[in-house]
């Protein structure tokens, strides 16, 4: 949790660090949860049999728990957080996305994909085609009814992807 914050706070986080953390943090957490379902079985079963002498270490193991349990909830508070993070360097990224696509006479047609640290992505058409998505006003719905066939509406859009390389765009190939 303290790299996550630290990262973050150097805008030096992303989303596959994010990705990972949080997977190897949840199956740490899976794993204390099945050794302590163990132990807490072990304890409501021998629990008449243990003396004085082995409670204090049962004890402090339950107190253990609390506390671990404190920090599993700290985790998930962090997790909430960050659950939808965006990378500092998105809008610079999509920016030259929309530069290149653009250059090729298309315009984004759908929501940016990628983790923007290795790869980001996007549906785009060409820049004269309507979108066959809905549409946002009476202009693009009379041009999807000048493309429909049969009534129905033509989806123009191409997939667009590029490689993430020190913050610069690197084409991938087919």
């Amino acid at each position: 949790m303290e790299d996550i914050k630290t990262l973050d706070d150097g805008d030096d986080l992303t989303i596959p660090f994010l990705k990972k953390t949080f997977e190897n943090c949840f199956f740490e957490i899976e794993e204390r949860e099945k050794e302590s379902k163990r132990f807490r079985h072990l304890f409501s079963v021998y629990e008449k049999d243990i003396q004085n002498v082995d409670k204090g270490v049962w004890e402090e193991y339950f107190n253990t728990l609390k506390y671990y349990s404190f920090r599993v909830a700290n985790f998930c508070d962090i997790r909430k957080k960050y659950k939808h993070y965006q990378p500092k360097n998105k809008g610079e990224l999509e920016a030259k996305v929309r530069k290149l696509l653009l250059a090729k006479n298309f315009v984004p047609d759908s929501y940016f994909e990628g983790d923007y640290a290795t790869w980001i992505g996007v549906y785009a058409r060409p820049k004269d085609k309507p979108t066959y998505l809905d549409a946002n006003n009476h202009e693009e719905y009379l041009l999807q009814g000048k493309y429909s066939q049969n009534g129905f509406k033509q989806d123009f859009s191409e997939w667009f992807e590029w490689e993430i390389a020190n913050n610069e765009l690197l084409e991938t190939k087919d």
